[in-house]
């Protein structure tokens, strides 16, 4: 399997899609998809009206601050209007795909500027952040401005990759969350275009400044990669550039082939764990997965039975792999026996996924070449935080990882938090995972750096 170094490019912005200016009050009104918005009203009206209302709390808290920023570099306008906004770009890139393709992607970068023209503005840092899984197409980055922005009331510089599948690649490209790895060079690519369109709007790090690294969820594993990518591999100008001083992951981050025995052993969540044992096959090439092709790792069925989506028609397998969750079909609903998902050679006689199987064996050597944590002692603070009631990736799983990465505790530098339980939190029938994810984010949103999530998460000894 290729797993070669890769070379950073200074230049991958390709084209804006995007360019847009927003005063305090209408970025907040911005806020959040309208999707996204039904959901929290389906699961408590009152968690909506609640949101609403600590979101423009949060930002009118900042505005004297800012305000006295700003007066400093280009004074006020008439009538002591504003003479600063935040702008949000979203872009495309250059990057690679999981499987070795050079292709587009698309992100999002948001931050303070002067409207005065000519007016230079240092931003004080650099937030980046691997989003969660979506629930519907328009909450990636690109189509959303999803609540990480609001960092930049700190000053701080949001950059956003929407990463393989989703954005301008939704229905295109497969699931590329398979490959920790390729996922931490796409934000690689991402950040390089960001910083290009920083410096078209007059705006840069300040010389002092640093850059914080977040993700959640399907993101949290991502994340920690970049921070071993950014203290092994990086070039130089590129670590100049943007000055790494800490990372935080929460509620994702495990050995992905231990993360797959735990659902291995749990058929009655198939229902919920699919798009973990299905949907990254098809980003893969027959060489990365052991001289398999992706389609022989699922049953028949899959590729007889075909989806009509969004005007195209796909197999049962492409569809999961580029569309979910989209897809309402009850076959998800209904799956609760491995049968339902992996191909007959793949289990034991009763059913059981069969470890010894040389195709799944391959498929657990693929997962550990792409997300591989191991051979890194981190140079930079490491936030990871995890929640015990957690019910798709155990705690226990979450602080292996730990050790992997602190050396057993070792590292001073290396955290391990927990989150409080959330199994009382109403959930509208929602798994708890989706729950305490989403809370992560807004709790990632609302603090500026990663030692601040000390205060409402807890160290673990």
């Amino acid at each position: 399997m290729d797993t070669k170094p890769w070379e950073l490019s200074n230049q991958t912005l390709e084209s804006i899609l995007s360019d847009s200016g927003y005063t305090p009050g209408e970025f907040v009104n911005a806020m959040g998809s309208p999707s996204f918005m039904a959901l929290l009203k389906s699961l408590n009206p009152l968690a909506l009206i609640g949101l609403k209302a600590a979101l423009k709390a949060k930002v009118c808290s900042h505005l004297p601050r800012l305000d006295r920023r700003f007066a400093k570099e280009c004074g006020r306008g008439r009538f002591a209007k504003r003479c600063w906004e935040i702008r949000s770009v979203t872009f495309t890139y250059r990057s690679q795909a999981v499987d070795g393709r050079d292709i587009p992607l698309s992100g999002r970068v948001t931050f303070l500027a002067n409207r005065a023209e000519g007016t230079p503005h240092q931003a004080k840092t650099i937030s980046l952040h691997m989003h969660q899984a979506f629930f519907h197409e328009e909450w990636a980055p690109s189509k959303t401005l999803m609540f990480m922005p609001l960092k930049v009331l700190w000053d701080s510089v949001v950059i956003e990759p929407d990463l393989q599948k989703w954005g301008i690649n939704y229905g295109i490209e497969s699931d590329g969350g398979g490959s920790a790895l390729h996922m931490a060079r796409q934000l690689a690519d991402c950040i390089v275009a960001a910083l290009e369109i920083m410096q078209q709007h007059g705006v840069s790090l300040a010389p002092e400044g640093y850059t914080t690294n977040w993700g959640s969820s399907q993101g949290a594993l991502p994340t920690l990669m970049f921070a071993k990518w950014y203290d092994t591999e990086a070039p130089q100008w590129f670590k100049e550039a943007i000055r790494l001083r800490a990372t935080f992951s929460a509620e994702g981050a495990a050995h992905m082939p231990e993360l797959m025995n735990f659902i291995y052993r749990h058929p009655e969540d198939i229902d919920v764990n699919f798009i973990l044992l299905l949907a990254y096959f098809k980003a893969f090439t027959p060489a990365q997965l052991g001289g398999y092709q992706p389609e022989e790792f699922v049953p028949q069925w899959y590729h007889d039975t075909k989806f009509q989506v969004n005007g195209h028609e796909l197999t049962f397998l492409e569809a999961v792999s580029h569309y979910y969750p989209q897809l309402t079909d009850p076959y998800f609903r209904k799956m609760k026996s491995f049968d339902q998902v992996y191909a007959p050679d793949m289990l034991t006689a009763d059913g059981k996924v069969d470890t010894n199987s040389p195709k799944l064996r391959a498929w657990m050597a693929c997962l550990q070449t792409y997300n591989n944590m191991e051979g890194w002692t981190p140079a930079h603070s490491v936030y990871m935080a995890h929640c015990p009631s957690d019910d798709m990736v155990p705690y226990e799983g979450a602080y292996n990882l730990y050790r992997t990465i602190s050396n057993e505790g070792r590292n001073p530098l290396v955290h391990m938090l927990a989150a409080p339980s959330m199994r009382f939190m109403p959930h509208g029938g929602m798994r708890p995972h989706f729950i305490i994810a989403f809370v992560g984010l807004l709790i990632m949103a609302l603090y500026e750096n990663p030692e601040d999530m000390r205060r409402p998460y807890k160290s673990v000894q």
